[in-house]
Protein backbone atom coordinates (compact mmCIF):
# COMPACT_ATOMS: atom_id res chain seq x y z
CA UNK A 1 0.00 0.00 0.00
CA UNK A 2 2.90 2.16 0.71
CA UNK A 3 4.35 2.24 -2.41
CA UNK A 4 1.39 2.66 -4.24
CA UNK A 5 0.32 5.76 -2.22
CA UNK A 6 3.87 6.98 -2.69
CA UNK A 7 3.48 6.48 -6.57
CA UNK A 8 -0.23 8.30 -6.69
CA UNK A 9 1.57 11.36 -4.71
CA UNK A 10 4.23 11.77 -6.73
CA UNK A 11 2.04 12.80 -9.69
CA UNK A 12 0.32 15.40 -7.53
CA UNK A 13 1.69 19.55 -8.39
CA UNK A 14 1.80 21.00 -5.13
CA UNK A 15 -0.36 23.76 -5.09
CA UNK A 16 -2.02 26.38 -2.34
CA UNK A 17 -5.20 27.54 -2.15
CA UNK A 18 -6.96 28.47 -5.78
CA UNK A 19 -8.28 31.95 -6.21
CA UNK A 20 -11.14 32.91 -8.52
CA UNK A 21 -10.83 32.67 -11.52
CA UNK A 22 -10.78 36.56 -13.49
CA UNK A 23 -11.45 37.49 -16.74
CA UNK A 24 -9.01 40.44 -18.58
CA UNK A 25 -8.78 42.40 -21.69
CA UNK A 26 -5.71 44.38 -22.56
CA UNK A 27 -5.68 46.29 -26.13
CA UNK A 28 -2.28 47.16 -28.11
CA UNK A 29 -5.07 49.36 -30.34
CA UNK A 30 -5.64 48.96 -33.63
CA UNK A 31 -2.85 48.68 -35.88
CA UNK A 32 -0.94 47.33 -32.46
CA UNK A 33 -0.04 50.68 -31.90
CA UNK A 34 0.74 50.41 -28.05
CA UNK A 35 2.52 48.46 -25.76
CA UNK A 36 0.67 47.21 -22.32
CA UNK A 37 2.41 46.57 -19.14
CA UNK A 38 0.37 44.40 -17.00
CA UNK A 39 0.83 42.95 -13.14
CA UNK A 40 -0.85 39.98 -12.38
CA UNK A 41 -1.68 41.26 -9.14
CA UNK A 42 -2.94 45.04 -9.99
CA UNK A 43 -3.79 44.75 -13.70
CA UNK A 44 -2.77 46.89 -16.36
CA UNK A 45 -0.07 49.09 -15.66
CA UNK A 46 0.35 51.38 -18.50
CA UNK A 47 -0.33 51.59 -21.83
CA UNK A 48 2.25 53.46 -24.27
CA UNK A 49 3.32 54.40 -27.81
CA UNK A 50 4.99 51.89 -29.35
CA UNK A 51 5.54 53.77 -32.29
CA UNK A 52 7.45 57.06 -30.65
CA UNK A 53 11.31 55.04 -30.19
CA UNK A 54 14.10 52.83 -32.73
CA UNK A 55 16.41 52.09 -29.61
CA UNK A 56 15.98 50.60 -26.71
CA UNK A 57 18.74 50.27 -24.09
CA UNK A 58 19.71 48.28 -21.05
CA UNK A 59 19.87 50.94 -17.87
CA UNK A 60 22.23 48.42 -15.99
CA UNK A 61 26.46 49.63 -16.13
CA UNK A 62 26.60 45.74 -16.00
CA UNK A 63 24.61 44.93 -19.09
CA UNK A 64 25.51 46.01 -22.64
CA UNK A 65 22.14 45.17 -24.95
CA UNK A 66 20.44 47.15 -27.73
CA UNK A 67 17.78 46.36 -28.91
CA UNK A 68 15.62 47.41 -31.97
CA UNK A 69 11.81 48.25 -32.60
CA UNK A 70 11.64 45.73 -35.18
CA UNK A 71 8.26 44.99 -34.92
CA UNK A 72 7.58 48.30 -36.19
CA UNK A 73 9.19 48.27 -38.85
CA UNK A 74 12.84 49.28 -37.57
CA UNK A 75 15.65 47.68 -38.95
CA UNK A 76 19.38 47.09 -38.46
CA UNK A 77 22.33 46.08 -40.73
CA UNK A 78 26.05 45.46 -39.51
CA UNK A 79 28.24 47.77 -42.17
CA UNK A 80 30.28 45.33 -43.90
CA UNK A 81 32.80 47.31 -45.59
CA UNK A 82 34.81 48.78 -42.96
CA UNK A 83 35.33 49.45 -38.74
CA UNK A 84 34.96 53.10 -37.06
CA UNK A 85 37.24 54.79 -39.76
CA UNK A 86 34.90 54.58 -41.86
CA UNK A 87 32.26 56.68 -40.44
CA UNK A 88 32.25 58.91 -43.18
CA UNK A 89 32.55 57.23 -45.81
CA UNK A 90 28.94 54.62 -45.06
CA UNK A 91 27.57 53.69 -48.71
CA UNK A 92 24.39 52.02 -48.79
CA UNK A 93 24.31 50.57 -52.37
CA UNK A 94 24.20 46.75 -52.05
CA UNK A 95 21.96 47.13 -48.88
CA UNK A 96 19.56 44.67 -50.36
CA UNK A 97 22.23 42.28 -49.98
CA UNK A 98 22.86 41.92 -46.42
CA UNK A 99 21.83 40.23 -43.66
CA UNK A 100 19.52 42.13 -41.09
CA UNK A 101 20.16 41.69 -37.30
CA UNK A 102 17.25 41.10 -34.69
CA UNK A 103 16.53 41.04 -31.29
CA UNK A 104 16.29 37.94 -29.96
CA UNK A 105 12.88 37.06 -28.87
CA UNK A 106 13.78 34.31 -25.96
CA UNK A 107 16.09 37.23 -23.64
CA UNK A 108 15.86 40.48 -23.33
CA UNK A 109 19.82 40.53 -22.87
CA UNK A 110 20.53 39.68 -26.41
CA UNK A 111 19.41 42.46 -28.31
CA UNK A 112 20.25 43.09 -32.47
CA UNK A 113 22.95 45.32 -31.51
CA UNK A 114 24.76 42.19 -30.21
CA UNK A 115 24.65 40.09 -33.36
CA UNK A 116 28.26 39.01 -34.47
CA UNK A 117 29.11 38.61 -30.48
CA UNK A 118 32.11 35.68 -31.15
CA UNK A 119 33.04 33.59 -27.78
CA UNK A 120 35.08 36.32 -26.01
CA UNK A 121 33.95 36.57 -23.20
CA UNK A 122 34.60 40.57 -23.62
CA UNK A 123 33.41 40.67 -27.14
CA UNK A 124 29.38 41.99 -27.40
CA UNK A 125 29.25 42.60 -30.95
CA UNK A 126 28.47 46.32 -30.90
CA UNK A 127 31.75 46.89 -29.00
CA UNK A 128 34.72 45.02 -26.52
CA UNK A 129 34.94 45.23 -23.23
CA UNK A 130 38.46 46.78 -21.59
CA UNK A 131 39.06 44.93 -18.09
CA UNK A 132 41.43 47.60 -16.98
CA UNK A 133 38.99 50.74 -17.88
CA UNK A 134 35.89 49.20 -17.31
CA UNK A 135 34.97 50.45 -20.54
CA UNK A 136 33.27 48.90 -23.54
CA UNK A 137 34.28 50.64 -26.57
CA UNK A 138 32.58 50.40 -29.82
CA UNK A 139 34.18 48.80 -33.15
CA UNK A 140 31.45 48.26 -35.28
CA UNK A 141 28.97 50.73 -37.66
CA UNK A 142 25.97 49.98 -38.20
CA UNK A 143 23.24 51.23 -40.67
CA UNK A 144 19.74 51.95 -39.69
CA UNK A 145 16.06 52.42 -40.98
CA UNK A 146 14.07 54.43 -38.44
CA UNK A 147 10.70 54.48 -38.24
CA UNK A 148 10.22 57.31 -40.13
CA UNK A 149 11.54 54.91 -43.08
CA UNK A 150 15.05 57.15 -43.50
CA UNK A 151 18.45 55.46 -43.48
CA UNK A 152 21.14 56.42 -41.01
CA UNK A 153 24.34 55.65 -39.95
CA UNK A 154 25.14 54.74 -36.39
CA UNK A 155 28.02 54.09 -34.32
CA UNK A 156 27.70 53.22 -30.47
CA UNK A 157 30.82 55.02 -29.81
CA UNK A 158 31.32 53.83 -25.95
CA UNK A 159 29.65 52.80 -22.38
CA UNK A 160 31.88 54.52 -20.09
CA UNK A 161 31.36 56.34 -16.66
CA UNK A 162 27.55 55.25 -16.23
CA UNK A 163 27.06 56.76 -20.00
CA UNK A 164 25.90 55.55 -23.28
CA UNK A 165 27.59 57.72 -25.91
CA UNK A 166 26.75 57.24 -29.65
CA UNK A 167 26.15 59.23 -32.98
CA UNK A 168 24.37 59.51 -35.81
CA UNK A 169 23.94 60.56 -39.19
CA UNK A 170 22.46 61.07 -42.64
CA UNK A 171 24.20 58.71 -44.95
CA UNK A 172 25.53 61.72 -46.91
CA UNK A 173 27.11 62.75 -43.39
CA UNK A 174 24.26 65.64 -43.13
CA UNK A 175 22.15 65.60 -39.78
CA UNK A 176 25.09 64.60 -37.34
CA UNK A 177 23.96 64.10 -34.03
CA UNK A 178 26.24 63.02 -30.97
CA UNK A 179 24.42 62.11 -27.58
CA UNK A 180 25.34 61.10 -24.36
CA UNK A 181 22.59 59.47 -21.64
CA UNK A 182 23.50 59.02 -18.10
CA UNK A 183 22.44 55.70 -17.02
CA UNK A 184 21.54 55.97 -13.25
CA UNK A 185 18.39 58.58 -14.62
CA UNK A 186 16.45 55.59 -15.82
CA UNK A 187 17.99 52.91 -13.06
CA UNK A 188 14.50 52.05 -11.72
CA UNK A 189 13.60 50.78 -15.19
CA UNK A 190 14.67 48.11 -17.97
CA UNK A 191 15.20 50.32 -20.50
CA UNK A 192 15.90 53.82 -21.72
CA UNK A 193 14.16 54.43 -25.22
CA UNK A 194 15.79 56.76 -27.95
CA UNK A 195 14.39 57.95 -31.32
CA UNK A 196 16.37 58.71 -33.81
CA UNK A 197 13.87 60.36 -35.82
CA UNK A 198 13.25 63.32 -33.24
CA UNK A 199 16.79 63.27 -31.38
CA UNK A 200 15.28 62.81 -28.15
CA UNK A 201 15.44 60.46 -25.02
CA UNK A 202 12.45 58.87 -24.21
CA UNK A 203 11.17 57.77 -20.72
CA UNK A 204 8.19 55.09 -21.45
CA UNK A 205 8.74 51.57 -19.40
CA UNK A 206 7.21 51.50 -16.08
CA UNK A 207 9.13 50.69 -12.75
CA UNK A 208 10.45 47.34 -13.36
CA UNK A 209 9.21 45.73 -10.31
CA UNK A 210 5.57 46.94 -11.34
CA UNK A 211 4.60 44.67 -14.12
CA UNK A 212 5.08 41.03 -15.04
CA UNK A 213 4.19 40.95 -18.89
CA UNK A 214 4.29 43.02 -21.89
CA UNK A 215 2.26 42.79 -25.01
CA UNK A 216 3.28 44.43 -28.04
CA UNK A 217 4.27 43.79 -31.61
CA UNK A 218 7.62 42.65 -32.02
CA UNK A 219 9.70 40.70 -34.71
CA UNK A 220 10.20 36.96 -33.76
CA UNK A 221 11.60 33.45 -35.12
CA UNK A 222 8.58 31.49 -37.21
CA UNK A 223 8.15 28.33 -36.99
CA UNK A 224 8.56 27.43 -41.21
CA UNK A 225 11.83 29.88 -41.24
CA UNK A 226 12.71 33.45 -41.19
CA UNK A 227 11.74 36.99 -39.05
CA UNK A 228 8.01 37.84 -39.02
CA UNK A 229 6.38 40.95 -37.15
CA UNK A 230 4.44 38.99 -34.16
CA UNK A 231 1.51 40.83 -31.84
CA UNK A 232 2.10 38.62 -28.18
CA UNK A 233 3.41 38.31 -24.76
CA UNK A 234 6.90 38.50 -23.45
CA UNK A 235 7.45 38.16 -19.81
CA UNK A 236 9.50 40.93 -17.48
CA UNK A 237 13.18 39.98 -16.70
CA UNK A 238 13.29 37.34 -14.35
CA UNK A 239 10.29 35.46 -14.39
CA UNK A 240 9.80 31.84 -15.47
CA UNK A 241 7.03 30.59 -16.91
CA UNK A 242 5.58 27.08 -17.44
CA UNK A 243 3.61 26.18 -20.55
CA UNK A 244 0.93 23.38 -20.47
CA UNK A 245 0.30 22.70 -23.90
CA UNK A 246 -2.21 19.77 -25.80
CA UNK A 247 -4.10 19.74 -22.10
CA UNK A 248 -7.15 20.63 -21.09
CA UNK A 249 -6.75 23.70 -18.61
CA UNK A 250 -8.88 22.90 -16.19
CA UNK A 251 -6.90 19.65 -15.18
CA UNK A 252 -3.81 21.23 -16.22
CA UNK A 253 -1.13 21.16 -13.14
CA UNK A 254 1.90 23.65 -12.68
CA UNK A 255 3.98 21.27 -11.09
CA UNK A 256 3.72 18.88 -14.25
CA UNK A 257 5.39 21.06 -16.99
CA UNK A 258 8.61 22.14 -17.12
CA UNK A 259 9.69 25.90 -15.70
CA UNK A 260 11.65 28.04 -18.66
CA UNK A 261 12.96 31.78 -18.13
CA UNK A 262 12.78 32.46 -21.65
CA UNK A 263 10.84 35.55 -22.12
CA UNK A 264 8.95 34.41 -25.26
CA UNK A 265 7.19 31.40 -24.03
CA UNK A 266 3.90 32.49 -24.09
CA UNK A 267 4.66 34.70 -26.93
CA UNK A 268 2.49 34.57 -29.98
CA UNK A 269 1.32 31.18 -30.76
CA UNK A 270 -1.54 30.86 -28.66
CA UNK A 271 -3.36 31.76 -31.46
CA UNK A 272 -3.57 31.04 -35.25
CA UNK A 273 -5.20 33.42 -38.13
CA UNK A 274 -7.71 30.73 -39.96
CA UNK A 275 -7.94 32.06 -44.00
CA UNK A 276 -11.07 30.08 -44.63
CA UNK A 277 -13.01 32.53 -42.00
CA UNK A 278 -10.10 35.60 -42.09
CA UNK A 279 -10.50 35.50 -37.97
CA UNK A 280 -8.10 34.13 -35.54
CA UNK A 281 -8.75 30.99 -33.32
CA UNK A 282 -7.19 30.81 -30.49
CA UNK A 283 -5.74 27.37 -28.95
CA UNK A 284 -8.01 25.74 -26.78
CA UNK A 285 -5.88 22.79 -25.04
CA UNK A 286 -3.31 25.51 -23.79
CA UNK A 287 -2.41 27.61 -20.59
CA UNK A 288 0.83 28.73 -19.06
CA UNK A 289 1.90 29.15 -15.47
CA UNK A 290 3.59 32.35 -14.71
CA UNK A 291 5.62 32.98 -11.02
CA UNK A 292 5.17 36.63 -10.59
CA UNK A 293 7.82 39.12 -9.12
CA UNK A 294 6.29 38.36 -5.58
CA UNK A 295 6.29 34.50 -6.50
CA UNK A 296 2.82 34.03 -6.79
CA UNK A 297 1.82 31.66 -9.46
CA UNK A 298 -0.53 32.25 -11.54
CA UNK A 299 -2.62 30.13 -14.21
CA UNK A 300 -2.98 32.41 -17.89
CA UNK A 301 -5.20 31.28 -20.11
CA UNK A 302 -5.94 33.30 -23.28
CA UNK A 303 -9.43 33.38 -24.61
CA UNK A 304 -9.56 35.90 -27.43
CA UNK A 305 -7.52 37.90 -30.00
CA UNK A 306 -9.00 41.20 -32.02
CA UNK A 307 -6.38 41.22 -34.49
CA UNK A 308 -5.20 44.33 -35.73
CA UNK A 309 -8.53 46.13 -36.15
CA UNK A 310 -8.30 47.10 -31.97
CA UNK A 311 -5.23 44.75 -30.63
CA UNK A 312 -7.50 43.47 -27.93
CA UNK A 313 -5.91 40.49 -26.24
CA UNK A 314 -8.54 38.62 -23.73
CA UNK A 315 -7.29 36.41 -21.44
CA UNK A 316 -8.83 34.41 -17.46
CA UNK A 317 -5.95 34.31 -14.72
CA UNK A 318 -5.88 32.41 -11.82
CA UNK A 319 -3.73 32.47 -8.66
CA UNK A 320 -3.15 28.92 -7.70
CA UNK A 321 -0.34 29.38 -5.22
CA UNK A 322 0.27 32.18 -2.77
CA UNK A 323 3.49 33.25 -2.03
CA UNK A 324 2.87 33.13 1.83
CA UNK A 325 2.66 29.03 1.71
CA UNK A 326 5.75 27.71 0.35
CA UNK A 327 6.02 24.41 -1.60
CA UNK A 328 7.72 22.53 0.91
CA UNK A 329 5.00 23.37 3.40
CA UNK A 330 2.50 22.21 1.52
CA UNK A 331 -0.32 18.78 1.74
CA UNK A 332 0.40 16.23 -0.59
CA UNK A 333 -2.91 15.31 -1.62
CA UNK A 334 -3.77 12.77 -4.38
CA UNK A 335 -7.43 11.63 -5.74
CA UNK A 336 -7.84 8.10 -7.27
CA UNK A 337 -10.14 7.15 -9.52
CA UNK A 338 -10.08 10.83 -11.28
CA UNK A 339 -12.17 11.53 -13.58
CA UNK A 340 -14.55 10.07 -10.66
CA UNK A 341 -18.27 8.79 -10.61
CA UNK A 342 -19.34 6.81 -7.51
CA UNK A 343 -16.67 7.29 -5.57
CA UNK A 344 -13.11 8.99 -4.83
CA UNK A 345 -10.50 7.67 -2.24
CA UNK A 346 -8.12 10.50 -0.49
CA UNK A 347 -4.62 9.88 -0.55
CA UNK A 348 -3.06 12.17 1.70
CA UNK A 349 0.04 12.91 3.87
CA UNK A 350 -0.66 15.13 6.74
CA UNK A 351 1.91 15.85 10.13
CA UNK A 352 -1.43 16.73 12.06
CA UNK A 353 -5.34 17.26 11.68
CA UNK A 354 -6.83 18.67 8.56
CA UNK A 355 -10.06 19.50 6.59
CA UNK A 356 -11.28 18.90 3.37
CA UNK A 357 -13.53 20.61 1.22
CA UNK A 358 -14.93 20.16 -2.16
CA UNK A 359 -15.60 23.47 -4.39
CA UNK A 360 -17.26 24.01 -7.77
CA UNK A 361 -15.89 26.50 -9.86
CA UNK A 362 -17.81 28.80 -8.77
CA UNK A 363 -16.36 28.79 -5.30
CA UNK A 364 -19.29 27.35 -3.69
CA UNK A 365 -18.49 24.43 -0.95
CA UNK A 366 -20.47 21.28 -2.32
CA UNK A 367 -18.61 18.99 0.90
CA UNK A 368 -16.02 19.22 3.60
CA UNK A 369 -15.25 16.67 6.40
CA UNK A 370 -12.56 15.89 9.04
CA UNK A 371 -9.24 14.20 8.61
CA UNK A 372 -7.55 12.79 11.37
CA UNK A 373 -3.91 11.71 12.58
CA UNK A 374 -0.70 12.37 11.37
CA UNK A 375 1.04 10.12 7.88
CA UNK A 376 0.44 8.68 4.80
CA UNK A 377 -3.50 7.83 4.94
CA UNK A 378 -6.55 7.29 3.04
CA UNK A 379 -10.04 7.64 3.04
CA UNK A 380 -12.60 7.12 0.32
CA UNK A 381 -16.18 9.27 0.09
CA UNK A 382 -18.99 8.75 -1.76
CA UNK A 383 -19.49 11.51 -4.98
CA UNK A 384 -22.45 10.68 -6.67
CA UNK A 385 -24.39 13.31 -5.34
CA UNK A 386 -22.43 15.51 -7.67
CA UNK A 387 -23.25 16.83 -10.85
CA UNK A 388 -20.39 16.49 -13.88
CA UNK A 389 -18.22 18.83 -14.20
CA UNK A 390 -14.55 19.89 -12.75
CA UNK A 391 -13.95 20.55 -8.96
CA UNK A 392 -11.44 21.95 -6.43
CA UNK A 393 -10.70 19.96 -3.50
CA UNK A 394 -8.70 21.65 -0.61
CA UNK A 395 -7.02 19.93 2.15
CA UNK A 396 -6.05 22.42 5.15
CA UNK A 397 -3.88 21.99 8.43
CA UNK A 398 -3.24 24.57 10.96
CA UNK A 399 0.03 25.99 8.73
CA UNK A 400 -0.36 24.24 5.63
CA UNK A 401 -2.49 23.94 2.76
CA UNK A 402 -2.78 21.79 -0.95
CA UNK A 403 -5.19 21.24 -3.38
CA UNK A 404 -6.35 19.34 -6.25
CA UNK A 405 -8.12 19.14 -9.48
CA UNK A 406 -10.97 16.67 -9.10
CA UNK A 407 -13.54 15.73 -12.83
CA UNK A 408 -16.82 14.01 -12.09
CA UNK A 409 -18.30 11.99 -15.19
Amino acid sequence: MKRILLSALSLIALNSVSAQQVSDMISTGAGYTNAVFYSLEDGEVANVSNEDWDLAFNTSVFAVDIRINGGKGVELYTYPDGDTSDFANVDITNIASWTQNHNSSRSWDYGAFNVGATSSQFDYGWGAYNPTTHYVTGDSIYVIKTLSGDYKKLWIQTLANGHYNFKYADINGSNLVSESVQLSNYSDKNYFYYSLDNSTVIDREPATGTWDFVAMKYMAPQPQGGYYSSTGVLTNRGLKTREARNIDPAVALWGDFTEEEDIDVMGFDWKAFDMSTFSYIIESDLSYFVADRAGNIWQIIFTGFGGSANGNIEFTKEMISAVSIEEKDAINLGLYPNPASNQVTFLYDLEDDAAITIYDLQGKAVYSNEFYGAGFNQQTIDVSFLNSGIYNVVIKSENRIGTQKLIIE
